[in-house]
């Protein structure tokens, strides 16, 4: 029975080579001469120390104190809203769908009427014109 050497040999060079660490950068705050602020990996000065950092792990954490007041400040306002009645909560009815559609002819003659038209077509067309405009100041808003 022969053993293969070599996978062996290939992981511990790789663990030799790649150590797995938790190797961290330092990080300094450095004020340049126009006052204005950077922050870097490489010191600014002999004298720089590195800033200490919290160690926060991503994932869930607790609300802070001031962001617990402003989701309860929500949650009042929301409660609130579901409190009124259906009738205040309803928008303005939309206007019906007869007068849309004869919103939508007018404006197809208005641009027939633009564009150009045949001298036949013309008389048609300004009584069709007159017809929608009547119709829309009788019956919608």
């Amino acid at each position: 029975m022969r053993i293969h050497h070599f996978p062996v040999f290939m992981v511990i060079l790789a663990v030799v080579l790649f150590p797995v660490s938790t190797v961290r950068a330092d990080i300094y705050r450095c004020v340049q001469a126009n006052g204005h602020i950077s922050y870097q990996q490489i010191r600014c000065h002999s004298e720089d120390r590195p800033i200490a950092l919290k160690d926060r792990r991503s994932g869930w954490s607790p609300l802070r104190p001031g962001e617990q007041a402003l989701l309860k400040q929500y949650r009042k306002k929301d409660a609130a809203r579901r409190r009124k009645p259906m009738a205040e909560r309803t928008e303005p009815a939309k206007e019906s769908r007869a007068c849309w559609a004869r919103r939508k002819k007018l404006e197809a003659v208005r641009a027939k009427l633009r564009r150009g038209y045949n001298l036949g077509e013309g008389e048609s067309l300004h009584r069709k014109r007159d017809n929608h405009r009547e119709f829309l100041r009788q019956f919608c808003s």
